[in-house]
């Protein structure tokens, strides 16, 4: 069972995200914003964050990443976004990403990108 921090504003996505995940095994915690999202994570400790790139608040997905992959290096990232992906490679400078999702979510894609991003981890 893997610890995974969703951040995600659309609360229809986060709660269909959540609901996926935690029937998978994974203990789940959602975020709305970055600030949330980095208050939960000190909690969680996750061993995977799932963002959205856009965020409403002054601080998108990927603020999140860098702040998190600050204190653990190792932490995959898998964002989800509805902008094309060299823009969010661009706007994702000096991060690497484990992968990008498209908009509008497929869960079961999310799903076996997760799985496969934990495995690397744990691997």
């Amino acid at each position: 069972m893997a610890k995974i921090l969703i951040v995600e504003d659309e609360v229809n996505s986060a709660q269909a995200l959540e609901l996926y995940l935690s029937d998978r095994g994974h203990r789940v915690r959602g975020a709305a914003d970055a600030g949330e999202a980095i208050a939960a994570a000190r909690e969680l400790e996750p061993d995977l964050l799932l963002t959205d790139v856009l965020l409403v608040g002054d601080r998108d997905g990927l603020a999140v990443a860098r702040e998190l992959r600050a204190a653990d290096p190792d932490l995959p990232v898998v964002v989800m976004s509805g902008l094309p992906e060299h823009e969010v490679r661009e706007r994702a400078s000096g991060i690497e990403l484990f992968a990008i999702c498209p908009k509008p979510l497929r869960l079961r894609e999310i799903g076996a990108t997760v799985e496969a991003a934990l495995s690397r981890r744990t691997a």
